[in-house]
């Protein structure tokens, strides 16, 4: 698919910023509680889904049946951005479906196009998501403060970057091993790229509002039974501390904390293929074969 992705006609920053995340799930309520009782989400009272609120959007995670797809909500500027992005991602190969009203609904945006990259992770590329006239309020205090990222399997690499950069115009901020980091906005990334031989989410990220939130998330979910995979730790490219953690049916989730953003003459660093580069206080990391990658 290489050769087909050209830079051409590609439109000038098209994305605005990270969404919502959707997963797909067998037992939706163990999950529910999960996201509410461990994680620390706002349960929105909403009867058409079961959704939950980490800032003032009306939700950043839907929790699907297991029949439809997870996926990832990017906000796109505009209606003429998002037709220039449908047209580039048809010129290039890629199979892009604008959502039925439904299926918008279910999304609770205006408008979507709905892709997939070259891994087959699906993307949603979104108009006007729905922001909420109420305070957020958490179900218990965590300190979270909003969505902070998304780490993606990848099983085709050098396509997936031209497809995020390339035609939806997100930046590549650096590269730890073959990990790439994404920008849409002024953090260092909301996206991560991680070679693997399958596609899927491979974590979510909730920004907490200190180190000692990160700590006091690391022994809640001890004291819970809960697996700790990664961390506590620091991400030397990005500056964030991190705790992963297991949760239900094979999803990680996690909390992060300082993510710096990136200054707009930075370049992209390479950062060595070893372990130090995705944890500088060299935190072991746990049944996560991507992560145990860079160490190859």
């Amino acid at each position: 698919m290489t050769d087909r992705i050209s830079a051409e006609g590609t439109p000038h920053d098209p994305l605005i910023g990270l969404c919502y995340v959707r997963l797909a799930v067998r037992e939706p309520q163990p999950a529910a509680a999960f996201a509410a009782d461990i994680l620390g989400l706002q349960p929105v009272p909403d009867q058409r889904a079961l959704l939950f609120r980490s800032d003032d959007r009306y939700h950043t995670l839907s929790l699907v049946p297991a029949t439809a797809s997870s996926s990832v909500g990017i906000e796109v500027s505009g209606q003429a951005a998002l037709d220039r992005v449908e047209q580039a991602l048809q010129k290039s190969g890629f199979t892009a479906r604008r959502a039925g009203p439904d299926e918008c609904k279910q999304r609770f945006v205006h408008d979507a196009l709905i892709v997939r990259d070259a891994s087959g992770n699906e993307i949603d590329l979104v108009l006007r998501p729905a922001q909420s006239g109420r305070r957020y309020f958490p179900s218990r205090d965590a300190g979270i403060t909003g969505l902070q990222g998304v780490g993606l399997r990848s099983r085709a690499l050098k396509d997936d970057q031209q497809f995020w950069s390339s035609i939806l115009g997100a930046r590549i901020s650096d590269w730890a091993g073959g990990v790439t980091y994404l920008r849409l906005d002024r953090k260092h990334h909301r996206l991560a790229l991680y070679p693997s031989d399958r596609p899927g989410i491979l974590y979510v990220s909730y920004g907490v509002e200190s180190l000692d939130a990160i700590m006091q998330g690391h022994y809640f979910v001890q004291e819970r039974q809960i697996k700790v995979l990664h961390g506590p730790g620091r991400e030397p490219a990005s500056g964030q501390i991190f705790l992963r953690f297991e949760g239900p049916e094979g999803y990680v989730f996690s909390y992060t904390h300082g993510l710096k953003d990136v200054e707009p003459d930075h370049h992209p660093r390479q950062f060595s293929a070893h372990p130090s580069s995705l944890c500088e206080w060299g935190s072991p990391c746990q049944d996560i074969p991507e992560l145990l990658l860079a160490s190859d």
